[in-house]
């Protein structure tokens, strides 16, 4: 059980059909740390954010200041997205985790290449364009 809820919660802190992966040819340290994202995990009134001491909800700042004690984090949060969030470059989820993990798993199958900037596609879009 252990295993199969922290893969899943990794999974879902690095992807998501909004968030983009890199080649080489695009791919800097600061733009890799910017594509993860906030969750809330706020079943169970936010218990299983509590218990991982809130990495869910401060990932982003995790992956730019991973030095940060997590006693800091959500502190730390609140400033990272007050000046990220005007700029487009925060990334928040407030879907429940089931919901998230559904619309994930349905739409985050493939990238086009290895270089450029791709977002994860579905191959339910492989099926429904050779239908048309």
């Amino acid at each position: 059980w252990v295993n199969c809820w922290l893969v899943l919660y990794t999974w879902l802190q690095h992807t998501s059909e909004h968030v983009p992966h890199m080649g080489d040819d695009e791919w800097t340290w600061v733009r890799g740390a910017l594509c993860t994202i906030d969750r809330p995990y706020a079943e169970l009134f936010g218990f299983f954010d509590w218990m991982h001491h809130h990495i869910g909800t401060t990932h982003v700042c995790h992956h730019l200041f991973s030095n940060l004690p997590c006693y800091h984090a959500v502190e730390a949060t609140q400033h990272l997205k007050a000046y990220l969030h005007p700029r487009g470059l925060y990334n928040y989820d407030a879907r429940s985790t089931l919901q998230a993990v559904w619309d994930t798993a349905k739409n985050c199958h493939y990238v086009d290449a290895t270089d450029g900037i791709q977002y994860p596609k579905s191959v339910f879009s492989l099926v429904n364009a050779k239908q048309d």
